[in-house]
């Protein structure tokens, strides 16, 4: 598995190391908004492991292991860096809208985004601040 993932790696990223701007074109994100964009940079710093602008095949193959593979302790706490953009040790709603219009294909983006990120902090909004601690 790990053989082809370095195949598909390589064929997309010749050099071995995919800066931001590659990162984008890597996973297909074109076009975003300013908010958007600022999600993706923030997901490309979090699996650039050792500060250096590059994400090399080790950082992406942890990156992409830690989340297929890891602990649930170890995945909530990727997926927290990767959603908490501005550091505040939360998650307010307008930051999820924006993850979730990110990672929404097909439809209405906005409105299934709007949807979704009502519902979630229908569910789980419990300490009165409008915002999810993680």
């Amino acid at each position: 598995e790990v053989h082809h993932w370095y195949k598909m790696f390589m064929m997309k990223c010749p050099s071995g190391q995919l800066t931001e701007h590659e990162f984008k074109q890597f996973f297909g994100l074109r076009g975003l908004d300013p908010e958007a964009n600022e999600y993706i940079e923030q997901m490309f710093h979090t699996f650039d492991m050792n500060k250096d602008g590059y994400i090399d095949f080790m950082e992406y193959v942890a990156a992409f292991s830690l989340v297929l593979c890891g602990m649930m302790k170890q995945k909530l706490h990727q997926y927290f860096k990767l959603y908490d953009v501005d550091g505040s040790a939360c998650i307010d709603q307008h930051a999820l809208f924006n993850i979730i219009k990110v990672t929404v294909n097909g439809g209405d983006h906005k409105t299934i985004a709007e949807k979704f990120t009502n519902k979630v902090f229908n569910k789980s909004y419990m300490n009165g601040d409008g915002k999810i601690p993680i």
